[in-house]
């Protein structure tokens, strides 16, 4: 019999004196935490209240518990004061703490997951039963928040401080079984006997044979600190500590309230989590995460139902090898082709030595990695390619060789077949010249290394079909890696934009900031590693006649009239890590890992291009300057219609540069400073040239008042 229904959730009376609270969401497909779900939840519990029941079972209708708060209203409460963004938690957890008080005990059904606010309601209950399987975790804290409704006071006096501390500020999640040896839960079973097992608890409790009333009063008292666990946590994230607050702040709190009883170490978490909700990480963090699920919605959108059986790899070598083993790995097979036995023997080894990092780590057994490397076939014909969906070409970058090794092997394809070249730097509408069938041909321009790399542009050329798009996006879904769809232009859109960002290095080096300088201040800002220390990894040579080409496409913007840093550097053969010699030396440590030096070698070649009178440079002008090019690039992309929006180019931004989470991309960035602050500094750096001119989107954006992350204005 129900006794009480509403829109999340409703309540019925079971056999021998039973409630079962059920979780169930009427307009959603999962249960979420928000102000309508504690509203009703503080309904629900007035008859149980009022009620004869001897015990209660909360539960979920739908294939997961609770999936934690509503990505939308974190949003909303991000951007309310910091006195209402305390109301709401401690509005919020005094309900759950209503839940958790009521004169009987409760038993928690945890089936699919139960993730941050979903957590914090299963540690309501007295005992917790959870499929095997089922995933639990806080993770708040990769949102730049914490658990604000109780989860850091309960899981601490439930678990113990270490095991809590873990769990909170890691983010990561657990499974059942897991779970269970942390001690967040006490039992698990399969998912089909987790009623049964839950009930039967539940009844083990109502008869005496369990104490739920010690374990309440445990949870309403002090906890005992483990120091060890605390200097431990507190050193892995103090360097962090600067632009990803959460984990230092959920560690204090912790060491703080351990003294506390129940309701007044909730006081304090809601001051912590308001403390942190303030901060630009957590709203950057949020606008990662949804930006992030906007992509893979379209994605998927734009995949369909499209299905790789079979794939081809045109070129073997390092990177051929890379491509093949990361589509075999997910269980697709490959026919390798090219036309030296050495050059496959090289793409073989690459897969086999990758495979042997899978198994040493033990994410595969041996067996299966024979297995894959046995569905890579190489080969020096192209026997087999009529069977194949897809081709991803990976041959030397020049425009006449890929026109004639992609004209060649369409012959020996079906009229289906997508043609997918990886170039960096070639337009696909050059390229597709002397095809017969040019709306096949879609771009695939895969980061290095291919199987560490998330990214994947998907290049849309002129001709390209709707079709073959699809195909290109299914496939690089079927390899575990993020396609972002982009237009067809020079650089496309990564190589374009930090095009603009090396282009302000060598601007500020002929002025006379010193690289070293340079580096120092940018990884400061948060990015992974300095500019120059970037392009001797990426490969000096390769990134100047990246640099010449993207002067020739947009001459305005990245065009050179003097003797760069990068150009001079690889003209002097300083090639960067590939041979050594960079802006900075590289010798093999004890496991053969290059070692960065300075090297006094480079200071005459740099001397030799500076300025005659060169500029007195501030920390901030230098990091203005950086970051400036990016976003007025960035912005040039997105106004032109190189990707569908602002999110879509942050997220490529950061899975394709490692750009800084803590900022979003640059055109979050560029709205955080606000697009006023922008275009003052245009003006302010005007003298440096066409690099800082703003594009007319971006003004015509400024004068409205409007964002980037309101939406691209129509032209």
């Amino acid at each position: 019999m129900t006794i009480f229904s509403g829109h999340f959730l409703r309540v019925d009376a079971l056999e021998n004196g039973i409630a079962n609270l059920v979780l169930d969401n009427q307009s959603e497909p999962v249960n979420t935490l928000g102000d309508a779900f504690r509203e009703e939840l503080s309904s629900a519990l007035e008859p149980l209240r009022q009620g004869d029941f001897s015990g209660l079972l909360l539960s979920s209708a739908k294939a997961g518990f609770l999936a934690g708060a509503n990505i939308s209203e974190l949003e909303s409460l991000l951007n309310t004061p910091e006195s209402g963004q305390i109301a709401f938690c401690e509005t919020t957890a005094r309900v759950l703490c209503e839940l958790e008080d009521l004169p009987f005990p409760i038993v928690c059904a945890i089936n699919g997951f139960a993730l941050g606010g979903g957590l914090e309601v299963a540690l309501c209950s007295d005992y917790r039963v959870a499929t095997h399987n089922a995933l639990l975790g806080f993770p708040e804290v990769e949102l730049g928040v914490l658990p604000g409704v109780g989860g850091t006071v309960k899981s601490t006096r439930l678990a113990g401080f270490a095991t809590a501390l873990e769990w909170l500020t890691s983010g990561r999640n657990y499974s059942g079984d897991k779970a269970l040896s942390a001690g967040m839960v006490d039992a698990t079973a399969d998912d089909a006997s987790l009623r049964d097992e839950a009930l039967a608890l539940l009844q083990q409790l109502i008869d005496g044979t369990l104490d739920w009333q010690q374990r309440r009063e445990r949870r309403r008292g002090a906890v005992t600190i483990d120091n060890d666990a605390l200097d431990a946590t507190r050193a892995r994230y103090a360097p962090r500590a600067e632009h990803y607050p959460a984990a230092a702040v959920i560690t204090e709190l912790l060491a703080d309230s351990a003294a506390l009883g129940r309701d007044e170490a909730l006081k304090a978490e809601a001051k912590s989590f308001a403390q942190l909700a303030q901060s630009s990480t957590a709203k950057a963090l949020v606008a990662v995460f949804q930006a992030q699920q906007s992509l893979k919605k379209a994605n998927k959108a734009h995949a369909n139902r499209e299905k790789i059986a079979q794939a081809g790899v045109l070129g073997a070598g390092i990177m051929g090898g890379g491509i093949a083993y990361t589509t075999a790995l997910r269980g697709t097979p490959v026919l390798m082709k090219d036309i030296a036995d050495q050059a496959i023997d090289i793409g073989v080894k690459e897969a086999k030595k990758l495979l042997g990092k899978q198994v040493k780590q033990q994410r595969i057994s041996q067996e299966q990695a024979d297995a894959i490397l046995g569905s890579i076939h190489g080969q020096l014909d192209f026997s087999g390619f009529d069977s194949l969906d897809i081709v991803a070409e990976a041959v030397v970058e020049k425009l006449d060789i890929k026109q004639a090794v992609l004209a060649e092997t369409e012959q020996h394809c079906r009229a289906d077949t997508v043609l997918a070249s990886n170039t960096s730097s070639l337009c696909i509408a050059d390229i597709a010249k002397g095809l017969s069938r040019p709306e096949n041909l879609v771009g695939m321009h895969f980061f290095n290394p291919v199987h560490m790399m998330p990214l994947v542009e998907v290049v849309k050329g002129p001709q390209s079909s709707d079709t073959a798009v699809a195909k290109t996006i299914a496939y690089a879904l079927q390899m575990g890696k993020t396609p972002l769809l982009v237009k067809d232009c020079s650089g496309f859109l990564i190589n374009r934009i930090l095009g603009a960002y090396f282009a302000a290095f060598n601007l500020l080096v002929r002025d006379g900031a010193d690289f070293r300088r340079i580096d120092s201040l940018m990884t400061q800002w948060g990015w992974p590693m300095g500019p120059a220390y970037l392009l001797d990894v990426a490969g000096l040579d390769t990134l100047d006649k990246a640099m010449r080409i993207l002067g020739e496409a947009y001459p305005e913007v990245m065009a050179a009239d003097y003797p760069t840093a990068i150009a001079t550097l690889a003209t002097a053969e300083r090639f960067g890590q590939k041979n050594g010699r960079g802006f900075y030396r590289y010798d093999a440590d004890d496991q053969g890992k290059p070692r960065r030096s300075d090297d006094a070698d480079v200071e005459p070649l740099i001397a030799s291009i500076r300025a005659a009178n060169p500029s007195v440079l501030s920390d901030e002008d230098i990091q203005q300057r950086m970051l400036l090019a990016m976003v007025l690039e960035a912005s040039r992309c997105l106004n032109e219609g190189i990707c569908a929006s602002a999110q879509d180019i942050d997220t490529g931004m950061r899975l394709g540069t490692g750009f800084p989470a803590h900022f979003c991309g640059p055109l979050w960035y560029a709205d955080h400073l606000g697009l006023d602050t922008v275009l003052a500094l245009c003006e302010k750096y005007q003298h440096c040239g066409g690099l800082y001119a703003a594009d007319a989107g971006l003004q015509a954006l400024a004068e409205q008042g409007k964002t980037f992350y309101q939406g691209r204005l129509q032209q």
